[in-house]
């Protein structure tokens, strides 16, 4: 399978915003589903959706950084949060073939906690590209 894979903007109509608050609809996204690519901050699942993990900044003395992003060639099965923001770090866990995968981790600092904390996820649904090259949002 070939990816044609463009990185997803912020500010980029249709995508929609998640942050570490919204568990269910990120395991609705994962269950079931592969991550058949993984570049910089991104991860595209084989349905076609892609995912960009961006640790929140504070603008000051809380920020948090991308450390971990990683692929699962086989069908995510379960989905697990470890959030220990006193302890620095945010992980998404997904589990495949009886072995479990740090999918996503941002280490940081929440600082004095006043001014955020943790990361958002900016996901783009699935799209299909005519034979013109133009490409559409799946319905």
């Amino acid at each position: 399978m070939i990816i044609n894979f463009e990185p997803i903007e912020a500010s980029e109509a249709g995508v929609e915003r998640l942050d570490h608050e919204d568990q269910e609809k990120i395991t609705e996204l994962l269950m079931g589903r592969t991550v058949v690519k993984v570049d910089d901050e991104h991860l595209v699942l084989d349905n076609g959706t892609a995912l960009r993990a961006i640790g929140y900044d504070g603008g000051c003395c809380c920020a948090y950084d991308l450390s971990v992003l990683n692929g699962c060639d086989n069908i995510i099965t379960r989905v697990d949060y470890d959030y220990q923001p006193g302890s620095g770090y945010y992980r998404i866990f997904v589990y495949a073939e009886n072995q479990q995968i740090n999918l996503m981790q941002v280490d940081g600092s929440d600082g004095s906690g006043y001014y955020g904390t943790g990361y958002e996820l900016l996901v783009r649904p699935a799209r299909d590209q005519d034979e013109t090259g133009v490409r559409h949002a799946h319905p």
